[in-house]
């Protein structure tokens, strides 16, 4: 609770009242009550009080000396009211400093109880995850899921592509083509339109499926659904046994293997088309052929950039082999210093099939490089997939010390990025580029290409992500800030722990890396979005 002004002359009235030993009982449950719900209110308190205890005191000590010896208290002299005054006043004290006490308890037990209770805890607004995302193009206006992405109750709606659902309960939906889907809850949907394949097993039994004309409830099956524009429902039974609730009365059809039903010809008959809707065979099947035109596409297009003569390392995480350790610089005028050595950190599938990335686990994980020269920009660009931000930061590209003109770029428990430089001739502060929060719990296993840049003849400092711009921030300059000096650092962690005093710090990466580049000079927007694309 934030302390108004009002709250602060009631806080000072009810302590003076308590003081004085004139508090009502009403009085001192609001006091009681304010000094729970309030860490202010208690600090204020305790502030006070101290103030009152040493007044207290030096008022006990000022009167000392002339009562020595005095057992005299039949008759209200003078010298006895001082005495009385003084009798009182070490009352108050002790009264002040028992208070006092409390507070500080109240104060201590709040702070053991945070302590033992921990950071809340985040929470999982999702109801399934996304796990494959063929040709996809979603409807305009609508979110653009990713793949690994979880995805909250809501409506989705594709115009193109294949996209498969895993429910938290373990059922799972494909869609297909124009189609339109709302989650409801881990049991439930709604197919609006559009055409689906549904898996239901054992331990989901009992999910359902909404349509406008009737409710369909899967007993550990597969099955077909095609909602038409009109809003009419057909089901094919695949597998198993469903149950239809039909809108249009109370009758519930019990639909076995083979069989289909549509609302305005019943269960007839008809034979399930298991071929007109794709199962997961096919689904794998045209996620490979993407993968494959993809990687390529990748190659070509990014191989513009590794011929920049402005690039200083083009790392493409392409391995000779399973064993290869050594991360090789692509650039076309690659020195040999910028060739990686790889140090724990091993290889593991990238954004596609086909891809290589490096995953960064334990504490020792690595890719050790150098880079020689002095610059007056810098661009940094990765492809990454967390896997939690784990430490206070975390590294994804870092020079072994944080001397003159040195860049560190890292994660932030917080959930953004940052870019910090050392200014060349001041030996506190630095100049920060700090990205949004944006990354976090549902963000995790998720693909993103994140970069910054930086020029110190302007002092402007962007963030990317995902190829646009997400903050732009301008320096106050040094004139005498010329250059950015890099020397030896590493992918993925925070130097050597060298010297007498070797460095402890814990700062490595959790997760995935399959590009990095990084330029001598600032990129430009067109630039950086080209190179996500």
């Amino acid at each position: 609770m934030k302390l108004s002004d009002t709250n602060i002359v009631r806080l000072n009235e009810w302590l003076h009242a308590m003081e004085e030993e004139k508090i009502t009982e009403s009085e001192h449950k609001q006091l009681e009550e304010m000094l729970l719900n309030s860490e202010e209110a208690r600090r204020f308190t305790v502030q006070r009080l101290s103030l009152g205890a040493a007044m207290c005191g030096y008022a006990g000590e000022a009167q000392s000396t002339s009562q020595e010896g005095d057992n005299v208290l039949e008759f209200p002299t003078q010298h006895t009211r001082k005495r009385n005054w003084l009798l009182s006043s070490s009352l108050s004290l002790a009264a002040v400093l028992a208070i006092c006490a409390i507070t500080l308890a109240l104060l201590w037990q709040k702070s053991r109880n945070a302590l033992l209770a921990g950071p809340l805890e985040a929470k999982d607004g999702g109801c399934a995850v996304l796990v494959d995302a063929v040709g996809v193009q979603w409807a305009k206006g609508t979110p653009q899921w990713q793949a690994g992405m979880a995805v909250p109750a809501g409506k989705l709606k594709l115009d193109q592509g294949l996209v498969r659902l895993e429910f938290y309960s373990g059922a799972s939906v494909t869609l297909e083509g124009e189609s339109e889907l709302e989650i409801i809850s881990v049991n439930e949907a709604r197919c609006r339109s559009g055409q689906m394949r549904v898996h239901v097993p054992t331990h989901a039994r009992g999910f359902k499926m909404l349509t406008p004309d009737a409710d369909v409830v899967d007993l550990g099956t597969e099955f077909g659904l095609k909602v038409s524009a009109s809003g009419k429902s057909e089901v094919h039974v695949f597998d198993g046994e469903v149950e239809v609730y039909p809108n249009s009365g109370p009758v519930k059809l019990s639909l076995k293997q083979g069989a289909v039903w549509d609302v305005a010809k019943g269960a007839d008959g008809r034979v399930a088309d298991d071929s007109a809707f794709p199962n997961l065979a096919f689904l794998r099947s045209q996620s490979l052929s993407a993968d494959e035109q993809r990687l390529l596409s990748w190659r070509q297009g990014l191989q513009k950039f590794l011929d920049d003569p402005r690039l200083l390392v083009g790392y493409t995480f392409e391995p000779i082999n399973e064993w290869d350790r050594t991360l090789r610089n692509q650039g076309r005028q690659a020195l040999e210093g910028t060739h990686g050595s790889i140090v724990g950190a091993q290889w593991s599938p990238g954004r596609w099939k086909g891809k290589h990335a490096l995953e960064f686990k334990s504490p020792g994980d690595r890719v050790r490089l150098a880079v020689d020269g002095e610059y007056q920009a810098i661009t940094l660009a990765a492809w990454v997939q967390l896997g939690g931000i784990d430490r206070k930061f975390n590294s994804l590209f870092l020079t072994d010390t944080f001397a003159l003109g040195n860049p560190h770029w890292q994660f932030v428990q917080d959930g953004s990025f940052v870019l910090g430089i050392h200014p060349n001739r001041s030996k506190t502060g630095q100049y920060v580029f700090y990205s949004p929060r944006l990354f976090g719990p549902d963000t995790l296993g998720i693909w993103f290409h994140v970069a910054t840049t930086f020029d110190m003849r302007t002092g402007v400092g962007r963030n990317y992500v995902n190829g646009k711009i997400v903050t732009e921030t301008t320096v106050v300059k040094d004139p005498t800030d010329t250059r950015i000096y890099i020397g030896k650092g590493e992918l993925g962690n925070w130097g050597l722990p060298e010297g007498s005093t070797p460095r402890t710090e814990v700062r490595s990466f959790n997760g995935r890396m399959d590009e990095f580049l990084l330029f001598k000079e600032v990129l430009s927007p067109i630039e950086i979005a080209r190179i996500y694309e």
